[in-house]
């Protein structure tokens, strides 16, 4: 356990750890870091769909593990073709090749808020007459849309 700063606000997880660590390590979990990092190690896109369930390794090994996961039906398309991915990123955050196969459940449901179009942030009147001057000699309407809408996201 890190020092406990008596002065100032500390993290909540450096109590937390003595309770937590236990129950991770009987799920296979690696102390819960495959849990708290999943959206960084595979990805937004791939977080959304997935969640790490457990790790299980051969008995007596801690290499050529099985990553089990929990997949909505609709994504579990989308993870079987990243497979390889997933398997490269997780095993490049523990740093050795750890793990070799993935095990899919079906079973997770999509938060609605991840359903929702993002929306596009309004901008200034200067960016938004500099983006209009930017894109008045293109003639095709298409074009002119997309690079419209592009232009109001990067802005």
């Amino acid at each position: 356990m890190k020092y406990i700063n008596k002065f100032g606000p500390t993290r909540l997880g450096l109590f937390t750890q003595t309770v937590v660590k236990p129950v991770f390590k009987a799920r296979g979990l690696m102390e819960g870091k495959i849990l708290s990092h999943w959206p960084q190690i595979v990805g937004e896109q791939l977080s959304q769909v997935s969640f790490a369930e457990k790790i299980t390794f051969p008995k007596g090994k801690r290499v050529e593990g099985t990553l089990h996961l929990t997949v909505t039906s609709s994504g579990s398309l989308f993870m079987q073709y990243a497979q390889d991915l997933i398997l490269e990123r997780v095993n490049t955050f523990f740093g050795y090749k750890a793990l070799t196969k993935l095990r899919f459940t079906h079973g997770l449901s999509l938060k609605k808020e991840s359903l929702k179009p993002k929306r596009i942030k309004i901008i200034s009147k200067e960016d938004e007459a500099w983006l209009q001057k930017q894109i008045e000699i293109i003639k095709d309407r298409d074009l002119k849309t997309h690079l419209e809408t592009l232009g109001k996201a990067l802005l």
